[in-house]
């Protein structure tokens, strides 16, 4: 079901609004499963706060997809969620390169407890109906915006360093293991009504 016009601008106004909304913002992701699992969906369960000893798991979203090879598989992708208000990079000491932010690292620490924790978990992987350990999968984390890549840059050209940081993490780090990174603007323009540009 797509958003209407005054969801959409409920949804945009969070996102560019200057307060930290991430739960707020949660909601508006059931509208872009197809942009959080790149998969052929059936159907989907979400899973909101699903609680473990290494603490809360934002977001799951349990998906029956179609394989290429035609079967039905049952998968869990996790999603950690931070503001859109949040920056992923700051500058390092030397100033020519960045690292990541408190709030990115957090994130990714957070995402990547969840996800072990649940795939040595019979009775999570039995709540979410994924009982093959590979099944459990990281989805990724979503946050910031474009405009949020760098926490005050002195120069235009400093956010490529913040970009060129992202991709080497993307690259050498998340991509093996199928860790996404998304902005909520992203999210946005996914959710928008054809009728709004």
């Amino acid at each position: 079901m797509a958003l209407d016009a005054a969801e959409f601008a409920a949804f945009e106004a969070l996102v560019r609004g200057n307060a930290r909304r991430e739960l707020e913002c949660r909601p508006y992701l059931e509208h872009a499963e197809n942009l959080l699992i790149r998969q052929t969906l059936l159907s989907t369960v979400r899973f909101i706060e699903v609680r473990s000893f290494a603490g809360d798991a934002d977001l799951v979203v349990a998906a029956d997809v179609l394989t290429d090879t035609g079967d039905v598989e049952r998968v869990a992708y996790f999603w950690e969620l931070k503001a859109p208000q949040c920056f992923l990079f700051e500058y390092d000491e030397n100033k020519n390169r960045c690292r990541p932010t408190p709030d990115f690292v957090k994130a990714e620490n957070q995402l990547l407890h969840y996800l072990d924790e649940a795939v040595g978990s019979d009775s999570a992987r039995t709540r979410f109906g994924v009982m093959d350990r590979k099944n459990i999968r990281p989805g990724g984390i979503i946050i910031g915006s474009k405009d949020r890549i760098l926490r005050s840059p002195a120069r235009a050209s400093d956010v490529e360093l913040a970009q060129s940081a992202l991709k080497m993490r993307t690259d050498r780090l998340y991509y093996s293991q199928g860790i996404r990174v998304l902005h909520w603007d992203r999210v946005l323009d996914w959710v928008r009504p054809t009728n709004i540009i």
